[in-house]
């Protein structure tokens, strides 16, 4: 197989697995009846970070500040996070989560590590460690360079 056949294939895999993580939340009914998908994306992305400024979550997610902006509306709007301004740089906007955003995203974050326990399940401990090493490798690059030119 030449490295274009690669390449295909990995886009094959990857969309197998990103229609699974977007499928997540709609298959969690406890999620899906009170969050919509991108608002569990911020959720999620700003519960394990802790706090994160608009930008950072815009940056985070590869979308616009602009949509950061609605979905962390909708979110305040339910008390899922609150806002709070730099005393520094008024202009700065940091995103925590509430009380209740922490519980809510604790069901969030059950769902994506029940898909994560199948997918490891399917693979020897020696596998598992292997395909982490792979996605560490991947993940870092992904962070450090842009890959399309």
């Amino acid at each position: 197989m030449d490295f274009e056949d690669k390449a295909r294939e990995f886009i094959g895999h990857m969309q197998v697995i990103k229609g699974k993580i977007y499928g997540v939340d709609k298959n969690n009914p406890a999620v899906c009846d009170v969050i919509s998908a991108q608002e569990a994306n911020v959720l999620l992305t700003v519960g394990v970070a802790g706090h994160l400024t608009m930008s950072d979550i815009a940056e985070r997610l590869q979308v616009g500040l602009s949509s950061v902006t609605w979905v962390v509306d909708k979110l305040e709007d339910k008390k899922f996070v609150h806002r709070l301004r730099s005393d520094d740089d008024r202009r700065v906007v940091r995103v925590e989560l509430t009380e209740e955003g922490r519980q809510f995203h604790k069901l969030v974050e059950e769902g994506y590590l029940q898909m994560a326990r199948g997918i490891l399940q399917a693979l020897n401990p020696d596998e598992q460690d292997v395909l982490l090493d792979l996605f560490r490798k991947i993940s870092g690059k992904l962070k450090t360079e842009t890959i399309i030119r």
